[in-house]
């Protein structure tokens, strides 16, 4: 309880001192306010504004017992005082009026932008936000940081200086690593501190000593040198590279990475990036000077871009290398590096409520590599404009309209024809539902027609055999229905309580024949059988071709769906389609590859699927336990009485960064070729081996072939605040050789890693892998608020 014992009658006018009386005023005021009209209501948030101090700021006090003078408030136990994003508390606090000063003696605390010290005593001006403190603690929240240092001054609420401080993001006491620094400035606007007299210890033992060092202390983007990569492989040798980066505005950075590679040379990495209202985007360009392996210059560029100007939006995705090999050389990323085709697109979009016309270019640069089989190079669009129409509720209707003119050109005109194509696909669908049913009819129009050049620079005995038209066109209806019925009854899965469901669908498409086999392929290809395939009314994909139909769909749906949450905890599908007349258009009527064998794997004769059922399709998903969940899909062929292609897995995942997956891949098609067909097994692993030491693992086994796909093993081990990582990796080649690669990585949380990163390889080898560590995210003004 405050004490006024000493000069009760005594004013203060320049402490402004809202008490309860004063707040009780203000809800009255504010209640009649509301009943007059104005309504109140509640902030989904604490605004993160920033705070300004001056003297019409309010303050708020608190203490144990209050005494006043003329010039002087003195606040004794529990004491506190407030004002704007400023709080100071302590055992005793005296302020004094005409100076705006407070005086702390006795655990004294001051938070302010994020921040917050502590020490013996302190000596702060309120309206300036400048001070002193001796003997002190600290801690940031942005990026966990904490210290201590024999003097901090406070200067404006901008920066703070510290004299003989130390640096640690982790736990106060640890050893694990610490910064030391003569003089440590920390620019709280820019949230960024500069050292002098720095040395880095690391297990208690100093390990680096540098006289200038400047880094972060908040999220916010700074310039300068970012954390080196550190890697080893059997291609590269010792690799190492160093990021320079430079902030040039808000919406706008450089980052410059000189890369030097044992078995290859230097690598000059050029990266900027550029954000606006209207436009962004990112370039790209890695040069190698003179590559020691192919004796060589060597270089790899992207341009990814965009811009919009009001309804238009304007798009680039240009990529470019100076050779096949590129990719697979130099990225440290497998998916990336196995990028046979770098797209050189551009397009112009213009867009109103439910129509969108674009123009484009697509090229393409085919990356041809060394000892390695031809790439079949696709076409290229130059140009394509295209119209689109799409309005979902039209009176109930759901109508779409596609109008697109496309001329393709190939750079081996020997045996790819070149010319123009226009198509056109109208549809109309009337979609009906019910609580347990749907039904939906629809109507679809779908023309293309061909302007072929060119002809005569083809293969003489090509040319005879597929006998190209210069001008044809086909026009041809389809009608489908889509139906299902939805049945519930109560259930229980293993003890718990559960819905059951029962879900029949029925897709049934007509599509009369029309003659293309005289038309060329540009950009079609076979639908693999999936269920989303199975309520597609055409085979093919692309624009070249559609398929004649008079066939249906069957697909059978049972759940386990938890009665409270409605989680599914168990799923069962079977599909299959009947066909009621042949299948006679084919991709190529020159070719023995029937578009269903390619499809589904069953025989042709002729191009011509005399079939009467494609292959079943089954899948399977059960969650065994909260934390154990199986999967299974499998294609069954009806031909060949045997199953073509399974993919199955179980994983399980007790906790966050523990995982144990086991999967099983197989894809034997008949049309599938012999070096494409796959047998593996893959066990992948994440796990804890003792509270801080994680191992990891990858085995990919071909089980045709006996041998190895990828291997990859490692640990990490984790403290309060650092990581390191040791991971090893081999995988097999196309040449039928292992390339070994190596990651050590030590992460210094909140202050940055050293080393090459294994993070992305070990989220694409280990499915469900998760970083044994969180990065701290951006600190705002409440981050010690109290």
């Amino acid at each position: 309880m405050s004490d006024f014992s000493k000069n009760p009658s005594k004013g203060l006018p320049a402490l402004k001192i809202l008490s309860v009386a004063c707040a009780l005023a203000c809800a009255t005021y504010a209640h009649a306010q509301t009943t007059d009209g104005v309504r109140l209501r509640t902030a989904g948030s604490l605004d993160d504004s920033p705070q300004v101090v001056n003297e019409n700021s309010a303050s708020f006090i608190s203490a144990d017992r209050m005494e006043t003078t003329d010039d002087q408030i003195v606040l004794s136990g529990d004491a506190e005082v407030r004002r704007a994003g400023t709080v100071i508390r302590g055992d005793n606090i005296t302020y004094t009026q005409s100076t705006d000063t407070v005086d702390v003696k006795g655990n004294a605390v001051v938070t302010r932008a994020g921040a917050r010290f502590a020490g013996p005593e302190l000596n702060y001006q309120i309206e300036t936000e400048t001070g002193e403190m001796q003997d002190a603690t600290y801690e940031y929240a942005a990026r966990r940081i904490q210290g201590k240092t024999k003097y901090a001054r406070f200067e404006s609420g901008q920066s703070t200086q510290l004299r003989e401080a130390t640096l640690s993001t982790c736990k106060p006491g640890s050893k694990a690593w610490w910064i030391e620094a003569d003089t440590l400035t920390i620019d709280e606007t820019n949230n960024m501190a500069t050292a002098h007299d720095v040395s880095f210890h690391l297990a208690g033992l100093p390990v680096l000593g540098t006289p200038y060092a400047f880094f972060p202390v908040g999220t916010n983007r700074q310039s300068g040198l970012l954390t080196p990569t550190i890697g080893m492989s059997s291609d590269l040798g010792f690799d190492y590279a160093q990021p320079i980066y430079w902030n040039i505005a808000p919406n706008y950075d450089y980052t410059f990475t000189p890369r030097i590679m044992s078995k290859r040379g230097i690598m000059l990495g050029n990266e900027f990036r550029f954000l606006t209202e209207n436009m962004g985007g990112t370039l790209t360009y890695d040069w190698v000077p003179d590559d020691r392996h192919e004796d060589r210059s060597r270089y790899g560029a992207r341009v990814d871009a965009w811009a919009k100007w009001n309804d238009f939006h304007f798009d680039v995705d240009y990529n470019r290398a100076s050779d096949g090999d590129f990719l697979s050389d130099f990225s440290s990323n497998l998916s990336e590096g196995d990028n046979a085709i770098l797209p050189q697109d551009f397009s112009a979009k213009y867009s109103k409520d439910f129509w969108t016309a674009s123009l484009s270019v697509r090229k393409n640069q085919v990356l041809e590599r060394d000892h390695h089989d031809p790439v079949d190079r696709p076409y290229e669009k130059v140009p394509e404009f295209s119209w689109n129409a799409y309005y979902a509720d039209f009176y109930g209707f759901e109508i779409s309209s596609t109008l697109e003119a496309t001329r393709f050109k190939h750079r081996d005109k020997d045996f790819k024809p070149e010319g123009d194509r226009f198509y056109m696909n109208h549809s109309i669908a009337y979609p009906m539902r019910g609580s347990y049913w749907f039904f939906t009819p629809k109507a679809m129009l779908t023309g293309v027609s061909y302007n072929l050049t060119g002809l005569n620079n083809l293969d003489r005995d090509f040319r005879n055999t597929v006998g190209y038209e210069k001008n044809s066109h086909f026009v041809v209806p389809t009608f489908s229905l889509d139906t299902g019925l939805i049945f519930e009854r109560e259930a229980s899965w293993f003890g718990q309580d559960a819905t059951q469901t029962f879900e029949p669908r029925l897709f049934y498409v007509y599509t009369p024949y029309r003659d293309q086999s005289k038309m060329p392929v540009f950009d079609s290809s076979y639908m693999d059988l999936s269920f989303g395939s199975f309520f597609m009314e055409n085979a093919f994909t692309g624009h070249d071709r559609v398929s004649e139909a008079n066939q249906v769909s069957l697909i059978l749906t049972s759940r386990y769906l938890d009665r409270k949450s409605g989680q599914e905890l168990f799923s069962a599908s079977i599909g299959q389609r009947y066909y009621f007349s042949d299948q006679e258009v084919a991709l190529n009527r020159y070719t023995i590859d029937d578009w269903y064998k390619y499809r589904n794997g069953t025989r042709s004769i002729e191009g011509i699927n005399k079939e009467s059922r494609s292959d079943y399709l089954g899948n399977i998903t059960a969650h065994l336990t909260k934390n154990i969940v199986a999967s299974t899909t499998a294609q069954y062929s009806t031909s060949e009485d045997r199953f073509t292609r399974i993919n199955a897995g179980i994983r399980w995942q007790p906790k966050p960064s523990a995982v144990v997956g086991l999967y099983y891949r197989y894809d034997d098609l008949p049309t599938t070729i012999e070096e494409d067909r796959i047998k593996q097994i893959d066990l992948g692993v994440q796990w804890p081996l003792t509270n801080s030491l994680y191992g990891l693992a990858r085995y990919n086994y071909a089980l045709d072939e006996s041998k190895p796909v990828e291997m990859l093993a490692g640990v990490e081990y984790v403290a309060d605040c650092w990581a390191l990582r040791l991971v090893g990796q081999r995988t097999l080649d196309s040449e039928d050789r292992y390339d070994t690669t190596f990651f050590i990585q030590l992460e210094l949380t909140g202050l940055g890693s050293i080393g090459s990163d294994p993070i992305e390889e070990l989220r694409r080898a280990i499915p469900g892998y998760r970083p044994t560590t969180d990065q701290p995210g951006a600190a705002g003004l409440y981050d010690y608020y109290e």
